[in-house]
C-alpha cells in the first residue's frame, strides 16, 4: 500500500487539533509532561523518551542518555546523533512501537489520559506539525490540515478501543513480538495498569479480565496486525535460583568460641585474632589520580563514580591512602555503623581510613570477609572496641581492629557459603525489585488521583478557563490565582554544626534533607534548641536540593537542618491541600532545570510561585475526598514497605547465620545465579540511607 494512499485531509474546525502541550488537548502529544511511565521497573518521564529509546535496543548507553533527559524534546534531540545506528528494521516497526507506547501511556495513566481521549468525542484527532506530515499533518494553503497523521490515527484507534467492550483489556500490554525488543539489554516485560486504577469518566464499570495470551484484540493501522496470533509466547526472563535439595541445617558438631559474640563455632573451624590474618598498610598516592573509593555501611567499598555522591572534591588527592583489590578498608570514625568492606579495585581513600591487607591469601576468600565484617555481631564488637568522648565520634583504631577474633572456616567451605549467599541475594534483590516496582505503580496512581483533584477540582462538569501555566493549563472558572509568598510563613533550615550531631538518641531530633519522609529522624542535635528552626507535626517540608521532595512532617517537634524549608499556610490555604498541590510546580521547575550537578531551590523561588486555587471550603472538601480515595493505596504502600523491611532483615540474619557457622550449607546444591541488571537502585537498602555515604566520608575527612 503506497504512502500516497494514506494521506488524509482534515478540517481544523471539525477536528481535535493539538500543537502545543499546554493546549486543551496538548496531553495527547508524546511531548506532554505529567504522564510518567514505568517499563521493567525503569521510570521514564514521557512516551516520547520511551519511543526514542526503543530505536536503540543494542545500545543501552544511548537508551540511558535518552531516558535520563528531563525534557521530552531534549530526549528526542539526544537520539539524533545516533539515528544512523537505529535498529535496522526501524522503518518497518516504528508504527508498532508507537502504538505500543501509547497503550503503555494509557495503562499507566488510566484515568487522566483516558479522560483526555474520551473528551475528543468522535472527532478526528490531528497532530498539527510544521514539518512532519507522517506522524502529523501540515497546514495547507486553504487552511486544511494535510498529511498521513499516523499519531492522530493511532490515538483515534485507541480511543475507539477505550469506548468498546475490550476497554478493560487495554490495562494489559504484552511486549511486542519483534526481534530485540529490549531495554538495557533486558527483554521488555508485560505491563499492566495498577489494580484499582480509577476509570476514566465515560467508561462504565466492567469486570477486569486479563486478555487471552494468543488473541489480544488489536485493530491495526494500515491493515497490519500489531502482534500476529500465535506469536505471543514470550518466555519469562527468570534468573537462575539456588535449588537446595534440603534446607540449611546446623553443623554436626560445635565447640565454644573464644569470644562471647560468636557463641559456638563448628568444631573444624579455626579462630584467631585479626593480627594473624591482616596487617595495616599505609601506602600513599604519589599523583592523586587513582580512582576515588567510597566506603559505605550499605554497599561496602565501591568506586565513587558508581554512587550519587554530592560532597565537595579536594583540590588534590596526593597523599591519600591507596587500597588494592582484597584490602579491607575501614572508615575509622564510622566503623560502628559497619562503614567498611573489602575493595575490589585499586583506588584511594581518606588518610583517616584504615587499610588492612591479608597476610596469606589462602586464609580468607575476599567475598567471605566482606560478608563477615558487616554482620551485626561484629558491629557490636566495633562499638565495644572503639574509643571517643561521644557516641557519634567513636574511632576504631588499628590495634583494636587487629585484636578482634575472627572465625576462619576451611577455604572450600567459604566458597560454598559465598555461592549460596550470592544465589540467595539474587532472589532477595529480585523480590525487593518487584515490590518496589509495585510501590512505584501505587505512588503513580496516587499522584494521578491527587493531580486530577488539586488542579481540576471534583466537579467534572465545571466550566474551565485557561491559566497560561504549563503544569496547570486550565482550572475551573471560579478559582482565583494567588501569590504564594503572601499566603505562607516560610521557615528556613539552620546550618547546625555537624560535630554536635549524635546517633545515641540524646539531644533534639534533627531533620536533614534525606529525612523528610521519616517519622523519626536518624540523628539528633546536642547543642542548644533553636526556636527559629523548629517545626511541628503536620508542617509542610520541602527538600531544596535534588528532586525538591515535598512531605508533611509526621514526627514530633524537631529542628530543621539547612537545605530544608518549612511552609506554614495562613487561613486562606488548607494545609493538606497545599501539601498536595505544591509538589506539582516544584516538579515542573525540577523538570525544566538543566544542570550537570545537584539542582538547588531557594526560598525566594518558592515564594514567587503563583497558581490558581479554589475557595477554602472547596480546598477542605478536596482534601477530605483525597484522604478517602488514597487511603487504600497508602495502606498498601505501607504494607509493601514493611514487607521489604522484613526481607532485608531476613537477608541480614541469613548472612550472619551462614558466615558464623550457625547454618551448614555444604550439602546445598547451588546453581550460579545469572547476572542481573538491577535498575533504579532497586536492591539498595534504602534510598534515604544511601545519601549518608557522602556525610560519612565528609565527616571523616574534615575531622583530620
Amino acid at each position: 500500500m503506497s504512502q500516497a494512499s494514506q494521506v488524509r485531509t482534515y478540517d481544523p474546525s471539525a477536528s481535535v487539533v493539538f500543537l502545543k502541550t499546554n493546549e486543551r488537548f496538548g496531553g495527547l502529544s508524546n511531548m506532554a509532561p505529567g504522564f510518567p511511565l514505568r517499563v521493567n521497573g525503569v521510570r521514564i518521564r514521557t512516551s516520547e523518551a520511551l519511543y526514542q529509546a526503543c530505536r536503540f535496543p543494542h545500545l543501552p548507553d544511548v537508551q540511558r542518555k535518552i531516558i535520563d533527559e528531563h525534557s521530552p524534546m531534549t530526549a528526542k534531540m539526544r537520539s539524533k546523533p545516533f539515528r544512523k545506528d537505529s535498529r535496522p528494521d526501524w522503518d518497518a516497526v516504528r508504527v508498532k512501537i508507537m502504538r505500543w507506547c501509547l497503550r503503555v501511556k494509557l495503562a499507566q495513566n488510566w484515568r487522566e489520559f483516558g479522560r483526555l481521549l474520551l473528551a475528543t468525542g468522535g472527532r478526528p484527532i490531528v497532530e498539527q506539525s510544521r514539518k512532519d506530515d507522517f506522524w502529523g499533518a501540515k497546514v495547507a494553503d486553504d487552511g486544511s490540515l494535510v498529511g498521513m497523521n499516523v499519531l492522530g490515527r493511532l490515538l483515534m484507534e485507541l480511543r475507539e478501543q477505550l469506548k468498546g467492550d475490550e476497554a478493560e483489556g487495554l490495562r494489559f500490554i504484552e511486549p511486542l513480538a519483534i526481534p530485540e525488543f529490549l531495554l538495557f539489554r533486558q527483554p521488555i516485560e508485560a505491563i499492566r495498569a495498577a489494580d484499582g486504577a480509577s476509570r476514566p469518566v465515560g467508561i462504565e464499570s466492567r469486570p477486569v479480565v486479563a486478555p487471552p495470551l494468543r488473541d489480544l484484540p488489536q485493530p491495526s493501522l494500515f491493515d497490519q496486525p500489531m502482534i500476529a496470533k500465535g506469536q505471543m509466547d514470550i518466555q519469562p526472563n527468570l534468573a537462575v535460583e539456588a535449588k537446595p535439595k534440603q534446607s540449611p541445617a546446623a553443623y554436626p558438631a560445635y565447640r565454644p568460641a573464644r569470644v562471647h559474640w560468636l557463641g559456638e563455632i563448628p568444631a573444624q573451624w579455626q579462630e584467631k585474632r585479626g593480627k594473624y590474618f591482616f596487617r595495616e598498610i599505609d601506602e600513599r598516592s604519589q599523583t592523586g589520580e587513582e580512582e576515588l573509593l567510597s566506603v559505605s555501611h550499605t554497599t561496602g567499598v565501591t568506586p565513587r563514580s558508581q554512587k550519587n555522591v554530592t560532597m565537595f572534591k579536594a583540590e588534590s588527592y596526593v597523599g591519600h591512602k591507596v587500597a588494592r583489590p582484597n584490602d579491607v578498608v575501614i572508615n575509622t570514625m564510622w566503623a560502628w555503623m559497619s562503614a567498611l568492606g573489602v575493595s575490589k579495585n585499586v583506588g584511594i581513600v581518606s588518610p583517616a581510613y584504615g587499610v588492612y591487607r591479608p597476610l596469606n591469601s589462602e586464609d580468607f576468600l575476599p567475598e567471605y570477609v566482606d560478608y563477615l565484617l558487616r554482620t551485626p555481631m561484629l558491629r557490636w564488637e566495633y562499638i565495644c572496641r572503639s574509643t571517643g568522648i561521644r557516641a557519634s565520634r567513636l574511632r576504631l583504631y588499628p590495634d583494636k581492629f587487629l585484636d578482634i577474633a575472627f572465625p576462619c572456616p576451611p577455604r572450600e567451605e567459604q566458597e560454598r557459603m559465598v555461592a549460596f549467599l550470592r544465589a540467595k541475594e539474587a532472589q532477595v534483590r529480585r523480590l525487593i525489585r518487584n515490590k518496589r516496582r509495585l510501590i512505584g505503580l501505587l505512588n503513580e496512581q496516587k499522584q494521578a488521583i491527587i493531580n486530577r483533584a488539586v488542579t481540576r477540582g471534583l466537579n467534572p462538569d465545571a466550566p474551565m478557563k485557561p491559566t497560561g501555566i504549563d503544569w496547570m493549563p486550565e482550572v475551573p472558572a471560579h478559582w482565583q490565582t494567588i501569590h504564594l509568598g503572601s499566603k505562607i510563613k516560610l521557615i528556613n533550615g539552620y546550618p547546625f554544626d555537624s560535630r554536635l550531631f549524635s546517633n545515641d538518641g540524646t539531644g533534639h531530633p534533627l531533620i536533614r534533607i534525606r529525612d523528610i519522609f521519616r517519622e523519626d529522624t536518624i540523628v539528633t542535635y546536642t547543642g542548644e534548641f533553636v526556636e527559629d528552626a523548629a517545626v511541628q507535626t503536620g508542617d509542610i517540608l520541602v527538600g531544596m536540593d535534588g528532586d525538591f521532595n515535598v512531605a508533611r512532617w509526621k514526627g514530633p517537634t524537631a529542628l530543621l537542618n539547612q537545605r530544608v524549608c518549612c511552609i506554614r499556610p495562613n487561613e486562606q490555604l488548607h494545609e493538606a491541600y497545599l501539601a498536595s498541590l505544591i509538589a506539582f510546580p516544584l516538579k515542573w521547575i525540577n523538570d525544566q532545570t538543566f544542570s550537570t550537578t545537584v539542582k538547588h531551590l531557594s526560598s525566594s523561588d518558592i515564594k514567587r510561585l503563583r497558581f490558581p486555587v479554589p475557595p477554602i471550603e472547596e480546598q477542605r472538601e478536596i482534601s477530605a475526598w483525597l484522604a478517602t480515595e488514597t487511603a487504600t493505596l497508602e495502606q498498601t504502600i505501607d504494607r509493601v514497605q514493611r514487607e521489604i523491611q522484613l526481607v532485608r532483615e531476613y537477608r541480614e540474619r541469613l548472612i550472619a547465620d551462614v558466615v558464623t557457622g550457625k547454618l551448614d550449607v555444604r550439602h546445598i546444591e547451588i546453581t550460579a545465579p545469572a547476572d542481573e541488571l538491577i535498575s533504579d537502585g532497586d536492591d539498595a537498602l534504602d534510598p534515604n540511607l544511601e545519601g549518608d555515604d557522602a556525610e560519612v566520608m565528609e565527616g571523616a575527612d574534615a575531622d583530620d
